[in-house]
């Protein structure tokens, strides 16, 4: 038998807020299911002589709404394959088991759903006239919410906001953005076709007498000005907003080449909070290193090559394309087996034939440092350059005695040696530019606390001899110690 449900909008509550469409249906059902018995109408259709049974059972059955739903669906299109059904739910647009419904609707089953009033319309209806709308709304149920993006500018309707600890969960969610005294219109729990509500602040949501599947709350948007928490799209309005006409002036005549010693500088601001393990310092200057996105996205859009979606989609595209072990059924077990896989769909994407071609790939223009370890990166995917750092390490003090019996420097024996040192830190998986950076700063400090000592001794640096020089660094190492 060809399996048939047909999906009832019972409404925010009141049975008298039912279409008449949805009555008639309810009262000519041979086989009736509603998704809760909680539902007030559930009352009525007693009243009325009308049996029904419900899914309440699955709720104690599975422990995320996800595999709940997936089974209520399951269980609803094998009831209707044996005589058609109707189901009845609060709000359909909103119901994940109507939801799960759509998505597992055998090839030859039908699916119908009648319009209704959801909790939403009565609770507009019910807003305060002072109220400001924005006329850019976003509806949710609460469970729906806690997964979805955060657009503190856009009005923000919540439904369903059934217990204490889903209203707990929400009002953490909207913290993350909202202040906890931020106002917020809260409709209790009601069976009445006239719903009343209240003005709470925020930080109240989860404090109130009651919630069942009828409570819902009404937040306004407002614009990052009045905000002291940010989201994503704040950082791209003000962006626009300082790139516009009437905007900054620095702003406005920045270009690609000329932010480029910004982005470096920081990229490189941010590894090192990373080297300090400071992480509000690192969540500083990532931020930085997101405004130079958005900048660059920014001038590209107002010049028509390219737009901030363009670079979300290059990089959701390419994180999808080269985790095959995540997104399709490809295998792997380790991370090497990861690396080489990605290099071989990055040989792919870009046309590149061989280990040679795929040199190209590689940016000219990058700092010699890490030009050597891409590189060496690159050649990895021969096996016979993947060389263990014994091996390495022994032809660099090779090199380095070729150097001193030979009395000069040759510029190609050197260069040879500081490629060596490179090739020994990718096999040993370090980055040769931050170990460099690190020396360097080693070197740096080193140094600073040796003249310090210098001074406290009245003498001058540019006076002593290097071996003098030497004791007062050795000094310093043995205080590191």
């Amino acid at each position: 038998m060809k399996p048939k449900i047909i999906v009832l909008s019972l409404g925010p509550g009141a049975p008298e807020l039912m279409t008449l469409q949805t009555v008639q249906a309810l009262k000519e059902a041979r086989k009736l299911v509603l998704r809760t018995r909680r539902h007030p109408v559930a009352a009525w259709l007693t009243e009325q002589g009308l049996s029904f049974s419900s899914l309440d059972d699955f709720y104690d059955r599975y422990e995320d709404f996800d595999s709940m739903h997936a089974a209520m669906a399951d269980w609803l299109w094998d009831a209707a394959g044996h005589s058609p059904l109707c189901y009845g739910v609060m709000n359909p647009a909103q119901d994940g088991s109507v939801r799960a419904l759509k998505a597992s609707r055998p090839e030859s089953g039908e699916l119908i759903q009648l319009p209704g009033l959801s909790v939403l319309n009565g609770c507009e209806a019910a807003l305060p006239p002072e109220t400001v709308l924005s006329g850019n709304v976003r509806v949710f149920s609460a469970t729906d919410y806690l997964s979805s993006p955060q657009e503190p500018m856009i009005d923000l309707w919540i439904t369903e906001l059934d217990s204490t600890l889903l209203a707990g969960d929400v009002k953490l969610k909207l913290n993350e953005v909202y202040a906890d005294n931020a106002p917020v219109f809260f409709f209790p729990p009601s069976e009445k076709a006239r719903r009343k509500g209240k003005w709470i602040s925020l930080c109240q949501l989860d404090g109130q007498k009651a919630y069942d599947h009828t409570t819902a709350f009404f937040l306004a948007g407002s614009s990052f000005l009045q905000r002291d928490r940010f989201s994503f799209e704040d950082l791209r309005a003000i962006t626009a907003r300082l790139r516009a006409p009437d905007g900054c002036p620095w702003d406005r005549v920045q270009t690609h080449a000329s932010l480029t010693p910004y982005m470096v500088e920081e990229a490189w601001e941010a590894v090192s909070a990373i080297e300090e393990d400071d992480m509000d310092h690192l969540a500083d200057e990532l931020g930085d290193v997101l405004f130079q996105v958005f900048i660059h996205a920014s001038i590209a859009d107002s010049f028509g090559e390219f737009t901030m979606t363009d670079v979300l989609t290059h990089i959701c595209q390419k994180m999808i394309q080269r985790h095959p072990h995540v997104f399709r059924q490809a295998h792997a077990e380790t991370a090497e087996e990861i690396a080489f896989g990605w290099e071989a769909i990055k040989r792919e994407e870009t046309g590149s034939k061989t280990v040679g071609e795929t040199l190209n790939d590689v940016s000219a223009s990058l700092p010699s440092l890490k030009y050597s370890i891409k590189m060496f990166k690159k050649l990895a995917q021969l096996p016979a350059l993947r060389r263990d750092p014994e091996t390495i390490a022994e032809e660099i003090r090779t090199l380095s005695t070729f150097l001193l019996e030979k009395g000069t420097l040759q510029e190609e024996v050197m260069a040879s040696l500081l490629m060596k040192c490179t090739e020994l830190c990718y096999r040993q998986n370090q980055d040769a530019e931050i170990l460099l950076h690190r020396a360097v700063d080693r070197m740096k400090g080193k140094y600073q606390r040796a003249e310090n000592m210098i001074f406290m001794d009245e003498k001058s640096p540019e006076s002593l001899t290097f071996q003098q020089l030497r004791v007062y660094l050795e000094a310093v190492e043995r205080e590191s110690e």
